[in-house]
């Protein structure tokens, strides 16, 4: 059941994530709550998201939506920031990165929860500015990645003033390009189950294709219900409060 859940799951994070962000909310609270430790599931998700990313960029690519090189000098930031982030994040506990991680959904769940106001800057950045700023992005995708696709979106659109479609053609390829990088210190560190990874990366893949071709319309209230108890439930065994109630019981 657990097999069949991970490719569900992929499925549905795969389509979220093409056509906006926020599916490792739902892969990785999955992850946790199916007994992987935190740091272990944080590596996994990595699979699933390497192989969804790299359809999604092919897809966007195919549709000519993406253009690769105006964005290297951000796309190679995001990369080192990444790499720093993955770095540091696979020499903590569990424990602490635990902490951190239930930190990290709860802000997200509350950001997700408020109405998005449309914030557009008329002023052009600086590319030393740009790169600084997607260095930053990096490290926080190479320390949890949840909610990333969120965070680049909102950048992208600060900066570059995209619509939609390419903000999100090209949030998929820099994350593609950085995960190849993560997964590779997550594998040396032994934070990857590759059973569970590439399940979800089956999912993942028939999501993302699907996804990219499809606009997404309506329904996002029920999509904001699940992963609002799902993050709740992943914070809560994040932060020891089952094994608080259990100890009184």
């Amino acid at each position: 059941m657990i097999y069949l859940l991970l490719i569900i799951v992929g499925i549905i994070a795969g389509f979220i994530n093409a056509m906006a962000g926020g599916g490792s909310t739902f892969t990785l609270p999955v992850l946790i709550l199916a007994g992987l430790p935190s740091t272990v599931a944080n590596g996994t998700n990595r699979i699933g998201i390497l192989f969804q990313t790299g359809v999604a960029s092919w897809r966007f690519k195919e549709h000519k939506q993406l253009e690769v090189k105006p964005y290297l000098h951000i796309t190679i930031s995001a990369i080192i920031g990444a790499i720093i982030g993955s770095l540091f994040v696979v020499n903590i506990s569990s424990k602490h990165f635990d902490n951190i991680l239930g930190v990290a959904l709860i802000f997200i769940l509350i950001t997700m929860l408020i109405p998005k106001n449309k914030i557009a800057s008329k002023t052009k950045i600086p590319k030393w500015v740009e790169i600084i700023i997607f260095l930053c992005v990096g490290l926080y995708g190479g320390l949890v990645q949840v909610g990333i696709g969120f965070i680049l979106l909102f950048t992208l659109n600060l900066i570059e003033h995209f619509n939609l479609i390419k903000a999100n053609a090209i949030k998929v390829f820099i994350v593609f390009c950085y995960t190849i990088f993560t997964i590779i210190i997550f594998q040396l560190s032994n934070n990857i189950v590759w059973s569970y990874g590439l399940l979800l990366a089956v999912g993942n893949i028939i999501g993302s294709y699907i996804g990219v071709k499809t606009a997404i319309k309506g329904g996002d209230k029920i999509i904001k219900i699940v992963l609002s108890i799902t993050i709740i439930l992943a914070s809560i065994k994040l932060f020891g409060i089952f094994e608080f109630i259990k100890s009184y019981l």
